[in-house]
C-alpha cells in the first residue's frame, strides 16, 4: 500500500517513523514548505521517551545522541503557581512515582496537608535532583533528527506544495497535484498539515468545539536565553515544566539545555497581544523578545479518519498545551492506526472504531484539562468569570461531586487505552482543595498500611543523592 504523509511538523514525522518501523507500506512523505510549523511545543510525557528508546518496537537510535540533539532535560513533574490555595505538582507519565506511588500514600500526604509535594517526585524537585522522569526538549530539532532513521527504512521525501486532490468514484483519495504540477498516486494520506487540514478539508469534516469548556485561544513564545537570565534566576530554575497563572490565562517555563523555553497562553477575549507582552514583561522585570502571537481553536474532528484519510496530531484535535498532551496523544494516535487500522481494506466498521476510541482520548484529555480551570481565584475579570465554573463538563462535575465524599480511585472512571490515570485527577483535585486532609483521615481506616511516606520519602532522597542538580547538568 502507498502511504503519503503531507506535512513538516512533529506529528508527520512522527508517523513516518512508526510506520517505516510497524509496516511493510511504500512511505512518501511530501514536505510543504509553505506551511509553517507551530513549534511551540517543548514537552511530553515518557510515552515520546519510550517510543524512540525502542520500547515499542525496535528503533536503533541512541537515546543519548536524541536527547544531546533534541535539547532535552528531564521533566519531573509540572508546577502548578497560583492555581489553588498552595502552588502544587502534578506529577507526569514517566516520574518515578506518576503511576508507582501507592495510593495510600497519597492519601498519608493528603492527611498531613502536604499534597503539594506527596509525591516523590515532588520530594525530588525540592531537593532539584534529577532523577528519572519525560523530557523537555526542542521540538524543532526533531524533524532533522529523526528524518534519517526513517529514510534508513526507505521513506521518500517530496519537496512540494499539495494544489489539489484527486478522488476516485468511491470518494477515496487516488492522487495528489503538487504546485509543479506532478502527481503522487496513493492508496492513503496523512494530513499532518496541523491547522491548516489541507487534506481533510476536501472530505467534509465536522468539527466538534471546546471553546465553552477550554477558555484559552491564544499564545505567546518567549524563547529565553540563559546568558540574560541573573544568576538568581538561573539558581532557581528546576527540573519541571511551570505553569504559573496569569490576568487572562497562564505562563510557560521550560527549561532545555540551550534556552527557558516561555509561552503566555491566555483568551484574546480579556486581554490584547499588547497588554500581555506588558503582563510578561512585568513579571521579568525587564523588556522580553516575545514573538508573534499564535491564534488556535480547541477542540476535534467528529471523525479523524475519514475514507482513505487520517488527521494526525494537530490537524486532528487540539486540546491546550497545559499537560503538554499533543505529542503524548498523536503518538497514541499513530501506533492505535499502525497496530489495528492501517490495511489495504479499511471497512466502515473500521474507520467507526477507531474514530471512536480517538474521540474518547480527546474527550478524557479535554475533561483532565477543564478540571484545572476549576478554581476559586476571581482576582481578575478572566478568572472571576472561570470561578463560575460555567465551562466544566459533566464529568469534571461528577468527580468534584465525588471528590466531596470519597477519593476517587480506578474504578471512579471508565477505564480504556489512553485514559488519564485517576492519580493524576487526584493531585489536581488535592492541589485545588477538593480533597481534605480529613478525607483522607477517613479514608485511611479503610486500608491495612504497609507503606510509610516518611520512609518512603527517606529511602527515594537516598537513592537520589549522588544525582546531579540541573544547574549542574546545564553547566555541563
Amino acid at each position: 500500500m502507498k502511504i503519503t504523509i503531507v506535512g513538516t511538523g512533529t506529528a508527520s514525522w512522527l508517523s513516518a517513523f512508526v510506520l517505516s518501523y510497524t509496516t511493510n507500506h511504500d512511505i512518501t512523505v511530501i514536505e510543504a514548505f509553505n506551511l509553517p510549523t507551530i513549534g511551540v511545543g517543548e514537552g511530553s510525557t515518557a510515552i515520546f521517551s519510550d517510543l524512540i528508546g525502542g520500547k515499542y518496537f525496535k528503533t536503533n537510535i541512541n537515546l543519548n545522541d536524541f536527547t544531546r540533539e533534541l535539547e532535552c532535560t528531564p521533566k519531573m513533574a509540572i508546577d502548578f503557581k497560583g492555581w489553588g490555595n498552595n502552588d502544587y505538582y502534578s506529577p507526569v507519565d514517566g516520574t518515578p512515582t506518576a503511576f508507582h506511588i501507592k495510593d495510600e500514600l497519597f492519601l498519608q500526604a493528603l492527611a498531613k496537608d502536604k499534597c503539594h509535594i506527596s509525591s516523590q517526585c515532588g520530594y525530588n524537585v525540592e531537593h532539584n535532583k534529577l532523577f528519572g522522569g519525560a523530557f523537555h526538549f526542542n521540538t524543532n530539532n526533531f524533524d532533522k533528527f529523526i528524518r534519517p532513521y526513517c529514510e534508513k527504512k526507505n521513506v521518500k521525501v517530496i519537496q512540494g506544495t499539495v494544489r489539489s486532490v484527486i478522488f476516485n468514484d468511491f470518494g477515496n483519495i487516488k492522487q495528489l497535484v503538487l504546485s509543479d504540477n506532478s502527481n503522487v498516486e496513493t492508496d492513503f494520506v496523512i494530513d499532518g498539515t496541523g491547522f491548516h487540514r489541507a487534506i481533510i478539508k476536501h472530505l467534509n469534516y465536522r468539527w466538534i468545539d471546546y471553546v465553552d469548556n477550554l477558555p484559552v485561544n491564544r499564545a505567546i513564545p518567549i524563547p529565553v536565553k540563559y546568558d540574560d537570565l541573573s544568576k538568581e534566576e538561573f539558581n532557581d530554575l528546576k527540573p519541571v515544566t511551570t505553569a504559573q497563572r496569569m490576568s487572562a490565562g497562564w505562563l510557560w517555563k521550560i527549561p532545555t539545555t540551550k534556552r527557558l523555553g516561555c509561552g503566555y497562553v491566555f483568551s484574546d477575549e480579556f486581554i490584547s497581544d499588547s497588554k500581555a507582552r506588558e503582563e510578561v514583561n512585568k513579571l521579568f522585570g525587564r523588556e522580553m523578545e516575545a514573538t508573534n502571537a499564535i491564534p488556535f481553536k480547541t477542540g476535534r474532528l467528529e471523525k479523524q479518519l475519514m475514507k482513505n484519510c487520517l488527521a494526525i496530531g494537530l490537524s486532528g484535535a487540539f486540546a491546550e498545551p497545559l499537560q503538554a498532551t499533543s505529542i503524548h496523544t498523536t503518538i497514541v494516535q499513530i501506533m492505535t492506526f499502525a497496530q489495528t487500522y492501517c490495511v489495504e481494506h479499511l471497512d466502515e466498521k473500521m474507520r467507526t472504531k477507531f474514530n471512536n476510541k480517538m474521540s474518547k482520548l480527546y474527550d478524557d484529555m479535554r475533561d483532565f484539562l477543564v478540571l484545572h480551570y476549576a478554581t476559586n481565584k476571581t482576582d481578575t475579570k478572566f478568572w472571576k468569570m472561570i470561578s463560575e465554573h460555567k465551562h466544566l463538563t459533566p464529568q469534571v462535575k461528577e468527580i468534584i461531586e465525588y471528590s466531596k465524599s470519597a477519593v476517587p480511585n480506578f474504578n471512579t472512571f471508565d477505564a480504556y487505552f489512553g485514559h488519564v490515570n485517576h492519580k493524576l485527577w487526584n493531585w489536581t483535585l488535592a492541589g485545588l482543595g477538593y480533597l481534605t486532609p480529613k478525607l483522607a483521615k477517613q479514608e485511611l481506616e479503610n486500608y491495612d498500611c504497609t507503606f510509610n511516606l516518611d520512609n518512603e520519602q527517606k529511602h527515594f532522597e537516598n537513592i537520589t543523592k549522588e544525582t546531579i542538580s540541573l544547574q549542574e547538568f546545564l553547566n555541563n
